[in-house]
């Protein structure tokens, strides 16, 4: 049997944060993290925003992250709206931002990432397991719970190996495993059902794209009646390989193959795609049969965190994969959680419910913005102004319609997480988002 202080189970992006979390506020802690962790397999999610840099630079793994030579990206350029015209998201030059300057180009843009899930993920695994982390390689069998007069509380895990687990906190980074969540927590639907189907190509011809106002530096998103589509170049580190994939309602997903998929999206001509995707591969190169899988986009649990458990990432809650903020969401709520279980255990009983707090204003954040997306309103300049009243009224943000934009899509308005507002103005925005503090 095993004991530890903290023990997290998954190693993607959210859970390592976790543990960096921990051992950032406790050095001393006794971390585990459950993980079969290979480095051949992978994750959706490769498009990076400035807001996951900024989170990981306050882990301090941003080095590690930057040595790995990822494909660097300048912004998005999205079809969506009256205009059938690419618009873009670009990112800033600002002279003393704290943005970490590996992550700025010569003239001193800010820049984020695409990234190979199967190789960035294992770089943060690394990292933390250097840092003192064991890395229990594994995955979850068994839980056993306890009721308390908090609610359900875990007493062990056994893995696969049978080994026996026991910690005095526990956080769930398992993603859509939901490997403690289910045991202790319900999960429900946010909006209506969609899902991904993608693929990888070397086959992208990025020259035409860049004449139709696209750019292998951009996460490009293209829109129309059927769903949209992203095109996400993953560049040299990634091995040449774009991440193409397509979000729609189940019932037109479940229809799309290799070769219809142009006729549902005939905007895949800009990408040198006319009669079906080209050359698909699975994420390592190998040709694919058949598309990978995403569903149940779009849920939240019902809790977050429990008498002695919390949850960060897809174990907590997913709203929708168009502005590429689930990494960032992972990154920033996990190490979140790992800085709270080091509270807790010196004895700070509200650490979680602040980070649970701050969680579900995000989410609510992003249902408002994200719901223009698939709303009726199709006027750019208005989801912009809808950006401008969320950086203002809940940020103290005065910022113009674009950079109101950018801030908020990209969840730089995160780093207001470490500056809380009174207790006053949290309830304002708790009544201007609809979302009620009950719902912790």
């Amino acid at each position: 049997m095993k004991h530890f202080d903290v023990l997290v189970v998954g190693g993607g992006p959210a859970g390592s944060m976790a543990a960096a979390g921990v051992l950032k506020a406790n050095p001393q802690a006794v971390v585990g993290l459950v993980d079969p962790d290979s480095d051949v397999s992978h994750r959706i999610g490769e498009a990076l925003l400035t807001g996951t840099i900024m989170s990981l630079q306050d882990a301090g793994l941003d080095g590690a992250v930057a040595d790995a030579g990822f494909h660097h990206k300048v912004g998005a350029a999205y079809v969506w709206g009256e205009s059938r015209e690419p618009w873009y998201v670009n990112y800033p030059r600002l002279d003393d931002d704290a943005y970490p300057v590996r992550f700025k180009d010569t003239t001193g843009y800010r820049r984020s990432i695409h990234v190979a899930r199967d190789k960035f993920d294992p770089i943060l695994r690394r990292e933390v397991e250097k840092r003192g982390v064991e890395i229990v390689r594994s995955k979850i069998r068994t839980v056993k719970t306890t009721d308390t007069k908090d609610g359900p509380a875990i007493v062990s895990v056994v893995t696969d190996g049978g080994e026996t687990i026991t910690a005095k906190r526990f956080i769930d980074a398992s993603g859509h495993a939901h490997a403690l969540a289910r045991h202790v927590t319900k999960r429900q639907a946010v909006g209506a059902p969609r899902i991904a189907r993608y693929a990888y190509t070397p086959a992208v011809d990025w020259a035409m794209a860049e004449r139709c106002g696209f750019d292998a530096h951009r996460t490009n998103i293209v829109s129309n009646a059927n769903g949209w589509f992203w095109a996400i170049h993953l560049g040299e580190a990634g091995d040449g390989l774009t991440s193409l994939g397509f979000v729609s309602t189940p019932e037109i997903a479940s229809k799309l193959t290799f070769d219809n998929c142009t006729g549902a999206f005939p905007e895949l001509k800009a990408f040198g795609f006319k009669d079906g995707y080209l050359a698909p591969s699975t994420f390592d190169g190998v040709p694919a049969a058949a598309f990978y899988g995403h569903p149940d986009y779009s849920f939240a649990c019902e809790r977050l965190h429990g008498a002695n458990w919390s949850l960060s990432g897809d174990a907590a809650m997913f709203i929708d994969p168009i502005l590429s903020q689930g990494v960032t969401l992972a990154v920033h709520y996990g190490f979140g959680r790992g800085l709270a279980a080091a509270a807790e255990l010196h004895g700070d009983a509200t650490a979680q419910e602040k980070v649970t707090e701050n969680y579900r204003r995000e989410g609510a954040i992003l249902r408002l913005v994200v719901g223009e997306w698939y709303g009726n309103n199709r006027a750019v300049d208005d989801w912009r102004m809808k950006s401008v009243m969320v950086s203002k009224d809940l940020f103290g943000e005065d910022l113009d319609p674009v950079t109101a934009f950018r801030y908020v899509t990209n969840l730089e308005n995160l780093r207001h997480d470490y500056d809380p507002y009174p207790e006053e103005e949290r309830r304002h925005i708790w009544k201007k988002l609809g979302v009620a503090p009950s719902a912790l």
